[in-house]
């Protein structure tokens, strides 16, 4: 039995109403989650946009309710890719989005009522297309490129642009009223996709946010109820490093960053079970904190990932220090009964190649590990600035 437009659009925001006050109440008990905020506001935009849908469906005559619905539909999608930028730690260009949905919005009442159920549906699917592509992208970069769930994100925000893509393709050359728009991107089939897609997306960005909390709360690399003291936090090393940077830019020091990313951390847990996981990140843990120097500013901002900051006299004392904790995995095991010992990953940069700008210190320092990473592993990588042009 088919169901109709109306009830699917009812079933529609009902998923997206239930997701979305879900993960805005959870968003709203946690502090300081700027990915979440944008989320968030993803979420709020998508819940207008079935509302003002369903609106429509039910008096047609109220056509400017669908450039609501456009607009709003639009900077949903942008919202996700915004909020995805800025778990990466990069800036959250919600602007653009926000412009993308006033073009949309503009689009839309130029149109006026004639298009029907079509009216500014052209604007419509190209900015989605264009926002899930920039979100399928920046989900499979940086720090979420390592992360199964936001895999699965990336997975529905690539999917939606192709469709997207197919979809206001077929619609500009054939026409609504074709067969092959009909059968494979009518209404009812976009509806019963984005029903789909959207449970998908809220349970990836879920868990996403709550990684990324458990991860500030875990505090001084709290694995269950031990810590290592010391090892400060994602939220008070990131405090703390602002204002090495700003004081060291002051003073006219040179700072130098290293960041170690264990190694198939995923593949312990897996092979192990997640309490050996939490034990080899103590270990490490430790083996930081022994053979960082004293002065240093040591933080583990994420599952697997300590930075480590400090002043250097010169340019090649970050790189011995990497080299010097990447001889201490080697040589201590994480677990003495079977003597396993780990790996990691090391970027290597300063404030001489990239100045004293936290944002571009923090992105080639991803930089630089990733490639680490991409080499295999166990490599260091020193960040190099590109040359002035």
């Amino acid at each position: 039995m088919a169901l109709d437009q109306t009830t699917l659009l009812i079933l529609s925001g009902l998923v997206i109403i239930l997701c979305g006050v879900s993960f805005i109440v959870n968003t709203a008990m946690r502090r300081n989650d700027a990915s979440g905020r944008l989320w968030s506001i993803s979420f709020i935009a998508g819940m207008l946009t079935a509302l003002s849908f369903l609106v429509w469906s039910v008096s047609p005559l109220l056509w400017w309710v669908l450039a609501i619905g456009n607009t709003a539909y639009v900077i949903s999608i942008g919202a996700i890719w915004s909020g995805a930028r800025v778990f990466n730690g990069r800036k959250s260009f919600i602007g653009l989005a926000l412009a993308g949905g006033g073009v949309v919005a503009l689009l839309t009442a130029l149109e006026g009522p004639n298009g029907g159920i079509w009216t500014g549906s052209t604007g419509l699917f190209i900015g989605i297309a264009v926002f899930a592509g920039l979100g399928g992208a920046e989900t499979i970069r940086s720090r979420m490129r390592r992360n199964l769930n936001a895999r699965i994100l990336s997975f529905c925000l690539w999917f939606v642009f192709g469709f997207y893509v197919l979809r206001s393709s077929i619609f500009v050359t054939l026409g609504p009223e074709s067969a092959i728009f009909a059968t494979y991107f009518g209404s009812e089939i976009t509806t019963v996709i984005t029903i789909v897609l959207v449970l998908l997306g809220a349970i990836s960005m879920s868990i996403l946010q709550a990684e990324r909390s458990g991860a500030r709360a875990l505090g001084d690399v709290t694995v269950g109820v031990h810590s290592v003291v010391g090892v400060l936090s994602a939220t008070s090393f990131m405090q703390q490093w602002a204002d090495w940077v700003e004081r060291a830019s002051f003073n006219g020091d040179r700072l130098a960053m290293i960041a170690m990313d264990v190694d198939n951390l995923p593949q312990m847990n897996t092979a192990f079970g997640r309490t050996f996981g939490d034990a080899a990140i103590r270990s490490v843990a430790q083996i930081v904190r022994h053979y960082a120097p004293t002065t240093s500013l040591l933080g583990h901002t994420g599952a697997g990932r300590f930075v480590i900051v400090v002043v250097t006299s010169n340019a090649n004392e970050a790189e011995r220090l990497a080299i010097r904790l990447q001889t201490a995995l080697v040589d201590e095991p994480i677990d003495p009964q079977q003597s396993l010992r780990a790996t990691a990953s090391f970027g290597v940069v300063d404030t001489d190649g990239f100045g004293y700008s936290l944002p571009a210190l923090r992105r080639a320092l991803d930089d630089a590990t990733l490639a680490a990473r991409d080499e295999g592993g166990n490599r260091i990588v020193v960040g190099r600035a590109l040359p002035a042009s």
